[in-house]
């Protein structure tokens, strides 16, 4: 039994600590493919996390050795961190839209001795470059084929170097006594790695980035801790979080926050065809953490419900609604007849908008690109707890954040304990602190020159106010070099034009040209609605021709550039009958675009313009 006052320097107690203090609050929670609720106490989920450490041990992996994943985010992901991180592992995130040359990539980078698939479709990219992976020794298959409908190859791919994990828990229970598991968790050392993860990288060849359990320790240490409620007891989670990216950099924190602090972690069905404000309200969230697309969609979403006619007065109360919100926050009187105006608002029209959360949140964070301001300022209008914040991969995922209680629009808040911040002369973001990672894999310090004096290079371009709140500007790599001299940095422009909901993306260009131009996206279920409410197509591929809506999208373009300076204004657009996708590498995991990976592919549509 671990001593209660036991205060972790490293992750390789938490999941028997959170065992043995709580052993029948919720861990995790989903739904199965049918639909189905289903639950894992932190009893019943270090019992799954301990027999996978002690397969693993039983594979033969010693310490600091990379076990990989390649799966959606599911609990027997979790459960395989919790059981590396007990047994001095290094677990390496793979993506399921992961190609076989990217995975051939990243095993053989990392040298991973083991990799954890999530199904035979997943394990036949392995194979298909496993024999230039001289490292890989076992592959394990989560879920494995239902015997009666696999085909001839599904039944072929368990092979001796494949298992299944039903297997190796059960080869675990066999060969490794559960005081060895103990034996090896109590060897752990904060500076012990405990993540590989490989940069999403919107330039670039990917590069892992090697993080340590002190760095998350750090991390965790700094984050606000849960408020204790009536009804929090040993039983009880202090709330949920639902994650709905995939496996990897905002996923890794939210996974060991969640055992960390005692909140149940809630997953997203993969495949399912529900919106994501459907799975939000169901899941009922206390925390909430979202890229600015995934807020984007709620955006949607949230308008969509209401009548055109009426959106534009939801949008105005909104406004009013922050304004009355943060005179209160000033100490400010609020004259009787705006007083009751904002109760009433605030009783039904903010309360249904603050529904499509679920009706429990405490705290929406968003992170990973810049965010529409306009958006964030309508939430907080309508009295949702939404702030932006600021981290990367390098950093364990989090540096600075605002709070519900004291934040800035327009900055992404002040550094969490522990941390500094600071701008070099040319205006980059540095940052310092035990969250900052060691370095990337298999690059020796002065060769990868991210970190120079403790001072992490971040290439993101900012400024910090006289009460130390950050404000981000642009990426160093991303400023484009017009004609004439002139460095702009195209997400202004692109910001502005997202927060219309008829379009999912844009992306500028420019470089050494005269001006800018942008290659627009639409997103599909408000187009179809658009188009249906006109008596247009509402196939994509026809809707983008139509003169109607090329005349919408010339009108939403000069709305955004009447807001910019000139330089930031785009003279032109372009539109896709499709949207970008990180199948074809036109996004990374976080939802930011990989502009070079579109430049490249659009490259005649963009010069086009310019004719």
């Amino acid at each position: 039994m671990i001593d209660a006052t036991f205060r972790p320097t490293t992750l390789a107690h938490l999941g028997r600590l959170n065992a043995e203090q709580w052993p029948a609050a919720t861990a995790v929670t989903w739904r199965d493919a049918d639909g189905v609720r289903q639950r894992r106490t932190y009893a019943e989920a270090w019992n799954d996390s301990e027999k996978t450490a002690r397969g693993l041990m039983a594979l033969g992996l010693r310490p600091g050795d990379r076990v990989a994943v390649l799966s959606t985010l599911r609990p027997e992901w979790t459960f395989t961190l919790m059981g590396a991180a007990a047994v001095g592992l290094v677990v390496v995130s793979l993506l399921p839209t992961t190609v076989p040359d990217e995975i051939e990539h990243v095993l053989g980078d990392c040298g991973a001795q083991a990799v954890l698939c999530e199904n035979t479709e997943q394990l036949a990219k392995v194979k298909a470059v496993w024999s230039r992976l001289p490292h890989l020794r076992q592959a394990v298959v989560i879920d494995p084929p239902d015997p009666a409908a696999a085909s001839d190859q599904e039944a072929g791919d368990c092979d001796a170097k494949t298992m299944t994990l039903a297997d190796l828990r059960s080869l675990g229970e066999r060969a490794i006594a559960a005081e060895a598991l103990r034996s090896r968790a109590e060897a752990v050392k904060p500076e012990d790695l405990f993540a590989i993860i490989y940069t999403s990288g919107t330039m670039g060849p990917k590069k892992g980035c090697a993080l340590t359990h002190g760095n998350y320790v750090s991390v965790l240490r700094a984050h606000p801790q849960p408020s204790h409620g009536p009804d929090v007891g040993a039983g009880h989670s202090h709330g949920t979080i639902f994650v709905v990216t995939g496996p990897h950099t905002i996923a890794m924190l939210m996974q060991v926050l969640a055992w960390w602090s005692r909140y149940t972690l809630a997953y997203r069905r993969a495949g399912s065809e529900d919106r994501l404000t459907d799975e939000i309200r169901d899941a009922q969230p206390r925390i909430l953490p979202l890229v600015p697309l995934a807020l984007e969609q709620i955006y949607s979403a949230v308008l969509a419900s209401w009548p055109q006619e009426d959106r534009s007065l939801l949008l105005q109360a909104a406004r009013a609604g922050l304004e009355v919100r943060e005179k209160r926050a000033r100490g400010e009187q609020i004259p009787p007849h705006v007083q009751d105006w904002f109760d009433e608002a605030d009783r039904t029209l903010f309360a249904d908008v603050r529904e499509h959360f679920g009706g429990r949140v405490r705290r929406v964070t968003v992170s990973g690109a810049p965010v529409s301001q306009e958006i964030l300022a309508f939430f907080l209008g309508c009295g949702l707890p939404v702030v932006e914040c600021y981290g990367m991969t390098e950093t364990a995922a989090a540096a600075t954040s605002n709070s519900p209680d004291d934040y800035r629009l327009g900055t992404v808040g002040r550094p969490l304990p522990g941390i500094e911040v600071d701008i070099a002369p040319d205006g980059e973001v540095l940052i310092r602190g035990a969250n900052v990672f060691r370095g990337y894999w298999g690059y020796h310090e002065d060769e990868f020159g991210a970190v120079r004096d403790g001072w992490l290079h971040t290439g993101d371009l900012g400024s910090i106010d006289s009460d130390g709140y950050l404000t981000l500007t642009g990426r160093k790599k991303e400023l484009i070099q017009l004609s004439h001299g002139v460095a702009v940095t195209p997400h202004p422009l692109e910001r502005e034009l997202r927060t219309n909901p008829l379009i999912s993306n844009a992306v500028a260009y420019g470089e050494r040209r005269p001006h800018l131009v942008v290659l627009l996206t639409l997103d599909e279920p408000h187009a179809r609605r658009w188009a249906a409410e006109r008596r247009l197509p509402t196939v994509l591929s026809e809707l983008v021709h139509e003169p109607e809506l090329l005349s919408e999208l010339e009108a939403i373009v000069a709305r955004a550039n009447s807001t910019l300076q000139e330089y930031y204004r785009a003279r032109a657009f372009t539109v896709l009958d499709r949207d970008l996708s990180m199948e074809d590498g036109e996004l990374t995991i976080s939802m930011k675009v990989a502009r070079p990976v579109v430049h490249t592919r659009f490259r005649d549509r963009f010069e086009a313009l310019y004719d």
